[in-house]
């Protein structure tokens, strides 16, 4: 600011110049004492003034500021990166190990993260069990086929011949039943021919038929006899049955009689009752009566037509003797057979038993298949039982860690292979450790479906990363299999000023949408 010190006129203008001597004061009178000077007074006040340097200053300052941003945010550019968590894996497929059989670990040859070659000696599994279940088995089987040739050569008729196994009881009857038809079928058909010319016949047999010979002779008389007592056991069956209806009437009579009585109340309901009881037991035996004097004339018929036709009657006999063994063969054989039949199936099971226990011989000795560190051993001391269903352990392959991730299908759009990538590892703080650059080398052709964990559609991807360690305090530590990672895939480049037209884009599609 500048400050003005002169007297100026009402106009503004300076006043002329005066005289020196117009301007000094009269002196004063020597006889007067002197006075001390009065200040001097102005007669216009002063004016302050700023100075307009700094303002423009400022101002073409802002200006050249706003004009420098705006000018770099249309020319540079910077990166965009798309965010996805995952985790580090082999590159390889982690083996399990699955033991080929069932049985229970005789010894452990490996222990957790201790690194093994191919063709290592991982596990034993105990041979014992498999060995003595292999001998039973075997025992079993060979039992079976012999207790099948047994049926199949009683079926063909053959003799019965000594086994060293022992068949089952109901069977080894039914085999005895069966020769013992067969032989009497023999005997029947030598009765029916009437001769024993070309029959090799047993002594038993021969006693047998001369039996049966002496019997058909007799026959006949017999037949008569069972005639003649018919015909005597009917006439006391009719005398019987006389009486009994005599009786019956009698009772019946008495019953009408006592029946008014009853109703009267001159005699008890129980005499009454009685009587009725009594009636209904005389018409029940007269009823046998009647049913036994009807077989007792059928018997004498029967008994006739024996005599009259005992030879024809004996022929029919026989043959139907015949058939009926024939058909109680038939059934034997059907149950040998079905005995052998599940015989069979049980030698097809058993041979399978006796592969697995071979199988569980010559796989006893579980191996490396691959390269690796021991990972998730479940058997870890003697007497683990393993099977075939459940992984031993694992081993994850000696090479190098790739990270698998999750990108979602809002971020796929600008995402392609061979984008370069940081990685940070979750155990290692970001701050602290930095990252890991790497490249993403992979990405799934389709989206997966979403689970509790993402609940979005995302897409798997493999990213390759530049090393496998961080140092950590002057040492190395190498990355393992299954620590967590977040990386920024950097997808492309925009300018700066593209974020606040983006915003103002937004707001604008808002404002759109307002009803």
């Amino acid at each position: 600011m500048t400050l003005t010190g002169g007297h100026y006129e009402a106009n503004g203008h300076k006043p002329a110049d005066v005289p020196q001597a117009a301007l000094e004061p009269e002196a004063a009178p020597a006889a007067q004492p002197k006075r001390p000077p009065k200040a001097e007074k102005f007669e216009h006040p002063l004016m302050m003034q700023q100075s307009p340097f700094w303002s423009r200053t400022i101002l073409w300052s802002l200006m050249a500021a706003v004009t420098a941003a705006l000018t770099w945010a249309c020319t540079a550019q910077i990166e965009e990166a798309i965010p996805a968590q995952g985790k580090l894996e082999p590159q390889g497929t982690v083996k399990r190990i699955q033991s080929p059989v069932n049985g229970v670990v005789k010894e452990v040859f490996v222990k957790e993260g201790q690194q093994v070659e191919p063709g290592d000696l991982l596990l034993q599994i105990d041979p014992t069990t498999a060995q003595a279940q292999l001998a039973s088995l075997q025992q079993i089987r060979l039992a079976l086929t012999q207790e099948n040739q047994f049926y199949q050569a009683q079926m063909q008729g053959n003799a019965i011949a000594a086994v060293a196994v022992e068949i089952p009881s109901q069977f080894l009857t039914l085999t005895q039943n069966r020769a013992e038809l067969v032989a009497e079928n023999q005997l029947f058909r030598t009765q029916l021919k009437g001769s024993t010319a070309g029959m090799a016949l047993s002594p038993l047999q021969a006693e047998r038929l001369q039996f049966s010979q002496a019997e058909s002779e007799t026959r006949a008389t017999a037949a008569r006899l069972e005639a003649d007592q018919a015909e005597r056991q009917l006439a006391q069956t009719q005398a019987k049955l006389a009486s009994a209806r005599n009786t019956l009437a009698l009772n019946q009579s008495i019953l009408r009689e006592v029946d008014p009585l009853a109703q009267a109340g001159a005699i008890s309901r129980i005499q009454y009752l009685k009587q009725q009881q009594e009636v209904e037991m005389n018409q029940s035996e007269v009823n046998q009566l009647i049913e036994e004097a009807a077989r007792l004339r059928l018997s004498i018929t029967e008994a006739n037509t024996k005599v009259e036709n005992v030879w024809a009657t004996d022929r029919k006999d026989l043959s139907t003797r015949m058939a009926q063994n024939d058909q109680s063969v038939a059934e034997i054989d059907s149950q040998l057979s079905k005995a052998i039949v599940e015989n069979n199936k049980r030698m097809a099971e058993i041979d399978s038993q006796i592969s697995q226990a071979q199988q569980t011989l010559t796989y006893g000795d579980l191996r490396a298949t691959t390269a690796g560190t021991v990972f998730e051993l479940k058997a870890t001391s003697p007497g683990f039982v393993v099977n075939t269903t459940e992984p031993v352990l694992e081993i994850v392959p000696n090479e190098a860690l790739v990270a698998k991730i999750s990108i979602t299908n809002q971020d796929i759009g600008f995402v392609e292979a061979g984008m370069a990538v940081d990685v940070r590892i979750d155990s290692f703080p970001f701050s602290e450790f930095g990252d890991i650059e790497g490249k993403l080398v992979w990405i799934g052709s389709d989206a997966l479906p979403p689970t509790q964990i993402q609940p979005l559609y995302t897409f798997p991807a493999k990213i390759e990363i530049d090393q496998q360690s961080l140092r950590v305090k002057g040492r190395e530590i190498q990355l393992q299999s299954g620590m967590s990672v977040s990386v920024n895939i950097k997808v492309r480049e925009r300018r700066a000023i593209t974020i606040f037209t983006s915003q103002f884009t937004k707001m604008g599609d808002r404002l759109q949408q307002v009803r």
